[in-house]
């Protein structure tokens, strides 16, 4: 098996696992793939001499002094000439003892600008000069030791470094391209995770705010001692359903912050789809909408009651909402082997294919006065209780929401 088959691992490093380990761990990951790559390059050699060995250890050994630093060199250093001592005398092993402390001498002074840069050209630079030295060094210590070789061989000798030489770039480019990605993917989702923060930093404030200022201004007016009776009644009741709001509000975010169950029992399914029929019913008739139930019994889930209220009655509310003058909301309940299926349709004006996949995304909603939240606590809920919800849509035809839920047995 040819030796450059190893040296991937240097890429595969530096892109799944530097950053994930401290940085003495970092230093012995890489000096320990950098030792395996060298001894694995000597053990596959390329023979031009009798009595010398080329190979791509130099890429290696490069490598894992730019990346490792200075101590790391130093152990490679040994690991080099320890394994060539190995692998017998001659005028090879003696070349090596002088070529590579120099090699190592010179890269080492380097290796500090390599890793404190984040110029990517920069880095080339320095790793292909070091490469070239290291070539000029061997090519100079082999012309001095009078090494016989052809012109062919010399030809064939020029040949393998400039291959080096290419190899070494594209080891560092890879590697430099592999920590660019993960370092912009890590941006990516700082930044993502900041505006998810700064989303609902806004709905907070924006959507608090509103029955806040509606509440002072009554509260205001009722300071007015020329105001009747049945004014203050008036503005005392609006005042309350206002705070109610904004409590209600704050309950959802709450919800979908802290999505988990608490105080979870077995749900009859079909007693809680009528529960939540009752509780919508009067708005539905306000808006002239029929709703329609069809229910399987004795079927259960495992949930918190309170919050599965919660989900289905928002899940209805936008279903009425979304038939502005008339319609027909249709609630089934069915059931596989393993799951109980709520099915909740309307007959309303529908989403888009763009609607659909913003779908639950925070401060996102269809309709003008709302938040996305409660979609958003839909979605928090049904998962807190290990299940899954698909949506189907058309433009002015409707949408089904389908909640598939673990039964309990």
């Amino acid at each position: 098996m040819k030796p450059h088959f190893y040296l991937p691992s240097f890429f595969i490093y530096h892109k799944y696992i530097e950053g994930k380990i401290n940085i003495v761990s970092n230093n012995i990951m890489i000096g320990l793939i950098s030792a395996i790559s060298i001894v694995l390059c000597m053990s596959f050699p390329w023979n031009i001499s009798p009595n010398f060995i080329f190979d791509f250890r130099q890429v290696p050994f490069i490598i894992g002094i730019l990346y490792g630093g200075r101590k790391v060199g130093l152990t490679l250093l040994f690991v080099l000439l320890g394994y060539r001592y190995f692998l017998g005398l001659g005028e090879g092993f003696y070349t090596s003892i002088i070529i590579y402390p120099l090699i190592f001498l010179a890269i080492a002074f380097f290796s500090a600008q390599f890793r404190s840069t984040t110029n990517f050209s920069r880095k080339m630079t320095i790793a292909i000069g070091a490469n070239v030295l290291s070539i000029l060094l061997l090519i100079t210590v082999v012309s001095f030791f009078k090494v016989n070789l052809s012109v062919s061989g010399w030809v064939t000798l020029i040949l393998f470094y400039i291959t080096q030489v290419i190899v070494m770039f594209l080891f560092i480019y890879f590697i430099e391209r592999a920590k660019e990605e993960n370092y912009i993917l890590s941006e990516l989702n700082e930044l993502e995770k900041l505006k998810m923060v700064s989303d609902m930093a806004a709905s907070i404030s924006h959507e608090v705010r509103n029955p806040l200022t509606v509440t002072k201004g009554f509260l205001q007016l009722l300071q007015d001692p020329s105001i009747p009776f049945d004014k203050k009644d008036f503005y005392l009741r609006l005042s309350l359903n206002e705070l109610e709001r904004a409590e209600i509000i704050i309950s959802d975010y709450l919800t979908f912050a802290k999505p988990s169950l608490e105080n979870v029992v077995d749900l009859n399914v079909a007693k809680e789809l009528e529960y939540v029929v009752k509780v919508v019913t009067p708005y539905a008739t306000m808006r002239n909408v029929t709703i329609n139930v069809n229910t399987s019994e004795n079927v259960k889930v495992a949930g918190e009651r309170q919050k599965f209220h919660q989900c289905l009655i928002n899940l209805a509310k936008n279903g009425i909402e979304a038939m502005p003058e008339q319609g027909q909301l249709t609630l089934t309940l069915s059931e596989t082997e393993t799951e109980a299926v709520i099915t909740i349709e309307d007959t309303g004006i529908g989403m888009s294919e763009d609607h659909l996949k913003r779908l639950a995304t925070p401060y996102y909603s269809t309709k003008t006065s709302g938040t996305g939240l409660g979609t958003m606590v839909v979605y928090s809920i049904i998962k807190a209780m290990n299940g899954q919800i698909q949506v189907e849509s058309k433009e002015n035809v409707g949408t089904r929401f389908i909640l598939s839920i673990p039964k309990v047995t």
